[in-house]
């Protein structure tokens, strides 16, 4: 009888001879006729050590044990080869696409990760008139509190972080439940702005809202880290798909492009006048090869992360209160005359681009809910702070976006009337206009231009003054801005470097716009209605993931 560890060797001599005949088969292959006698000999000895062995062990040297232990072998590497075979062929669960992704490797839950950043230094330099004839929060019988006696400074400069995000996004279960999540910081807005009669006004250095404002009284308001985008949206194929949560209210082209996405380091004083920014509520959507829309049911403009109750207070009736409108609709329609919808996720252009024209228009209906409280019934001259102000309030916009590839221009009109006050005041229309066009210089450089004109018309009840304390968009007034700037694209859109300079030509009345959104985050202050105006220059460098 043979030991195992004596069968193991002489099965491994046969193994060993085998593995030196096939090497030495493959060199004979290319060697000459001289060789074969040698080939023959090698040959003849492993016959001979084969014979030997089955000599030795009989027809049954491959034991049943040994060929169990062999088939285990074999299941091993086969199963080894298959584990390998699904990783590479299920097309990666994690990697960066547009943003780091995990994935299952069915492809029914993702989860996607991106990031935005915008470091800026920015200098806002008012006006001598501005100095002068601007007051703050006067009181009758005292004497004047003027800018310069205040120590309003003229020249104001520094570096913020301007935006800091990040953003989920992705599917579960299946891709047609799809889900958005956006954490981000908010600047503390309050130092940039004066007191408000009241102490707590929508314009208050202690940055408590005022009854009827905006989402922290606009964007990017209170300090801190916030919500943005958080919804559910469910996909119902043919091109529909519907939802509810957190979003960005469905009205001007400029605010639903993203900030990564901007021309100039900032959107602009118009956008800030007439935005609806986010909102909460459900939302209807289709789309074609053509055409798109999207319609909503809301809480308001600019009315987003509330409480479904927390409107209400001592002088309501119902869900109407502060930070409530009574109902809320938003519309957007859009065409794509030529192009593809990519390409109008910004407004740049580059160079090697193809060309592409998109048309769009909009409006939003809302009526305020702010009961009229006893204080607010006394002053019959008050005219709206915001668009949750007891009134109706109606906007409405069209837009052009052109893309020439290396060039770009983009124009938009807006208007929005607060008609049936609740104290019987005449209505209110306030329009803007914006166009802004681009060229490339380089591959790389790219150089712009912005006009923006903006008005409210004057009635017996909303005349402007030079007190800030009192002024709101709402207030007879008339603005133009121009912006002149560049963009350097150092990698693409990821890493892109912006430089702009901007000139307000008339004063700027309003800290918030119609519905709250604020201009301290484009760096521009407020100024009685007897101001010079002022200029404002940003140096921004954005980083994105």
């Amino acid at each position: 009888m043979f030991t195992r560890p004596v069968r193991s060797a002489t099965l491994a001599a046969a193994v060993l001879a085998a593995n030196a005949f096939a090497a030495d088969a493959t060199i004979s292959a290319t060697t000459t006729t001289a060789t074969t006698t040698n080939d023959a000999a090698r040959i003849a000895a492993l016959e001979k050590a084969v014979s030997d062995l089955m000599q030795e062990k009989g027809e049954n040297w491959l034991t049943a044990q040994r060929a169990s232990e062999i088939r285990s072998v074999v299941q091993d590497v086969l199963s080894d080869a298959d584990t390998r075979a699904n990783l590479q062929g299920s097309a990666a669960t994690a990697g960066y696409n547009d943003g780091f992704f995990i994935a299952s490797p069915d492809g029914n839950f993702k989860l996607k990760i991106n990031g935005e950043l915008q470091n800026r230094f920015a200098y806002n330099w008012l006006s001598t008139r501005s100095m002068a004839n601007s007051q703050i929060f006067n009181v009758p019988g005292q004497p004047v509190s003027t800018f310069n006696s205040e120590g309003v400074a003229k020249a104001a400069w520094g570096f913020e972080v301007r935006r800091a995000k990040l953003e989920f996004s992705g599917h579960i279960v299946d891709p047609g439940w799809q889900y958005a999540l956006t954490l981000a910081y908010q600047q503390f807005f309050g130092s940039n702005e004066f007191p408000v009669s009241g102490a707590n006004g929508a314009n208050s250095t202690t940055g408590t809202l005022s009854a009827g404002g905006g989402v922290s009284g606009g964007d990017n308001y209170a300090g801190g880290f916030t919500l943005e985008n958080a919804y559910i949206e469910r996909d119902l194929g043919a091109g529909f798909s519907v939802q509810v949560g957190q979003f960005k209210s469905p009205f001007l082209r400029e605010w639903l492009v993203s900030s990564r996405d901007q021309m100039a380091a900032e959107r602009s004083i118009v956008n800030t006048m007439f935005s609806t920014g986010w909102t909460q509520g459900l939302q209807l959507n289709w789309h074609n090869d053509q055409f798109r829309a999207m319609l909503s049911y809301n809480d308001g403009a600019n009315n987003a992360n509330l409480g479904a109750t927390s409107g209400t207070s001592g002088f309501s009736t119902g869900n109407e209160g502060a930070g409530f409108t009574s109902w809320a609709f938003t519309g957007r329609g859009e065409w794509l005359a030529f192009g593809n919808w990519k390409q109008f996720t910004d407004f740049s252009s580059m160079r090697g681009e193809g060309a592409g024209l998109l048309l769009g228009a909009a409006m939003n209906w809302q009526s305020g809910g702010q009961f009229a409280t006893a204080t607010v019934a006394a002053n019959p001259t008050n005219e709206p702070q915001s668009g949750n102000a007891d009134a109706t309030y109606l906007a409405w916009t069209v837009d052009a976006t052109w893309e020439l590839g290396g060039a770009s221009l983009y124009g938009a009109w807006i208007m929005n009337t607060a008609y049936a006050n609740i104290w019987g005041q005449s209505s209110i229309n306030s329009f803007g206009s914006i166009v802004q066009g681009a060229y490339f210089i380089s591959d790389t450089v790219e150089l712009f231009a912005r006009w923006e004109w903006m008005n409210t018309q004057s009635t017996p009840n909303n005349v402007a003054g030079n007190d800030v304390a009192f002024n709101t968009a709402y207030d007879g007034f008339v603005n133009n801005i121009g912006t002149i700037g560049m963009n350097w694209y150092i990698k693409g859109r990821s890493i892109k470097f912006t430089s702009d300079f901007g000139v307000s030509w008339n004063p700027q009345i309003f800290q918030q716009g119609l519905y709250g959104d604020n201009i301290a985050g484009a760096d521009y202050r407020n100024e009685g209605e007897a101001g010079g105006g002022q200029i404002v220059a940003r140096t921004q460098l954005q980083l994105l993931f």
